[in-house]
């Protein structure tokens, strides 16, 4: 039996080499495909990263190619980075995440349409705050970085203020409503500040970057090697033309920064979005993260602080939120909750659930996110793809990002992931859909698991059947591929049938 094993995991080991090769002439083609200017994909399984594979360009007007250690700055999911900046500060006990934001802050912050109701930390965390990006947050965000001395950011969220204005509230209750904003993790970035009297972008890089090791910062000044970062492109009429970090190898200088009291406008080092980082090295973080804290001896938080981040802030019921056109619904602290339903915000096909976030700005699209029961995760930028970017009915993720996701799933080295938990592991845990494809009837087996229910998606994401036996009749639907949720004590597994 034990030889048998072990001719098993060999042919499964020789199945990952034959993936992974595919998996680079697929990151070609939709390169290519999607005349992308240059990107970075890398696979990670719980133990480390499996994949790393950079193509294309990172400066065009210096021919520089983009290689792994080329930075991106990596749009929203920068926000990912400023939620541990605060959940370690209520580890230590310095911030908690229930009290008013005004008493932390020094000021009011109220929403208008419901003054009596606090508005906390936690809310800005999962963007139930009823705090938006309104009509004059541009204005006040282009004036954070460019004027001296830099506004405070009472001048945006206090009735007195030059750039307030009604509109930057939802008139709904704080606590209640999901409205994806920039501006909360403005304030978050400041809280930061407020609280540990430290820049924000000082505070990242001492208790994030430094404990692992990682050329990663907010403040571009950081970056060891400033040719290392990608400039990020868009291409109008044809001609790609830099958006972003176009520094042709010169360190910039800000001269707003002389004098600046931390706690004041932490939004001057992007905690919303300016995040530069490496595709290994933003791996790592999430590595952290998917680790519960803990990755080779490197720890950004505790266990409990990881799982409150992951655990559901809020989840979309129809009316509670605005929830993006399905990509946004479910939420935790600072991390993007993927639910894998069919037409809204599937990730990689073959995961139930994702934690993580997406990014966009400047051309650049990002993402990061981890299955923690397939204990695989990935992460995928790019600096601009010439085509612009595609949708499609099968998710609200963009095409490409559809095409990379569906890359992974394929033809990526994942099946490594199972690996490491053992061959004796994976056999106990084997799941038989059968007959897959079907003509009707379907039988479910989930070893050492008992179901609870089973619901079927047609590719729309609208439920057709719940059932919680085990075998169950699809006679009277259509031919096509269905997505099938089993659940069980453990939690919920998904699959997808065909049924013909």
């Amino acid at each position: 039996m034990k030889k048998i094993c072990v001719i098993l995991v060999a042919l499964l080991s020789l199945t990952s080499i034959v993936k992974a090769q595919t998996l680079i002439n697929e990151f070609n083609v939709i390169s290519a495909d999607n005349d992308m200017m240059g990107g970075t994909l890398v696979v990670f399984c719980e133990n480390g990263i499996i994949e790393n594979i950079s193509i294309g360009k990172s400066d065009l007007s210096r021919n520089i190619n983009s290689a792994v250690d080329t930075k991106y700055r990596i749009a929203s999911v920068s926000k990912t980075i400023t939620a541990i900046a605060v959940i370690q500060l209520v580890e230590q006990n310095l911030l908690d995440l229930e009290a008013d934001i005004s008493n932390i802050l020094g000021y009011s912050v109220q929403n208008p349409n419901h003054p009596t109701v606090p508005i906390t930390t936690r809310m800005l965390l999962s963007h139930t705050s009823t705090i938006i990006d309104g009509t004059t947050y541009s204005s006040f965000l282009d004036a954070t970085v460019n004027n001296n001395p830099i506004p405070n950011l009472s001048e945006l969220l206090t009735t007195s203020g030059a750039y307030y204005t009604s509109g930057q509230f939802n008139n709904t209750v704080p606590g209640t409503y999901f409205n994806y904003s920039n501006i909360n993790y403005v304030i978050l970035g400041t809280i930061v500040e407020k609280i540990s009297n430290t820049r924000f972008d000082v505070y990242c890089k001492q208790n994030i970057s430094m404990p692992l090791g990682i050329d990663a910062s907010f403040n571009v000044n950081d970056l060891v090697d400033i040719d290392q970062l990608a400039v990020l492109y868009r291409k109008p009429n044809g001609i790609w033309t830099p958006q972003a970090d176009n520094y042709q190898g010169i360190q910039p200088v800000f001269n707003n920064l002389n004098g600046y009291i931390p706690g004041t406008n932490g939004g001057r080092f992007g905690p919303q979005g300016s995040f530069r980082c490496s595709g290994k090295d933003l791996a790592k973080i999430f590595l952290v993260l998917m680790n519960n804290g803990n990755f080779n001896g490197d720890t950004l938080l505790s266990e409990s602080s990881c799982n409150a981040m992951f655990a559901n802030e809020w989840t979309f019921n129809g009316s509670n939120g605005n929830n993006y056109y399905g990509l946004f619904r479910s939420w935790g602290l600072g991390i993007h909750r993927i639910t894998s339903i069919p037409g809204n915000d599937i990730a990689l096909p073959g995961s139930i659930s994702m934690l993580g976030h997406t990014g966009e700005a400047y051309g650049l699209v990002s993402d990061a996110y981890f299955d923690t029961i397939r204990k695989v995760g990935f992460v995928f930028m790019n600096n601009g793809i010439g085509i612009g970017y595609q949708t499609n009915n099968n998710s609200i993720f963009y095409t490409i990002e559809q095409e990379i996701f569906a890359a992974i799933e394929n033809y990526g080295n994942i099946i490594s992931c199972l690996q490491t938990v053992g061959f004796e592991q994976i056999q106990e845990d084997l799941t038989l859909i059968y007959p897959n494809p079907t003509n009707g009837l379907v039988n479910i087996e989930i070893q050492n698991q008992t179901i609870q229910s089973i619901k079927v998606y047609d590719l729309q994401g609208q439920l057709i059947k719940e059932t919680a036996e085990s075998q169950f009749d699809l006679s009277n639907y259509p031919n096509g591929m269905y997505f099938i949720k089993a659940q069980t004590k453990e939690g919920f597994l998904s699959y997808k049938l065909l049924k013909h």
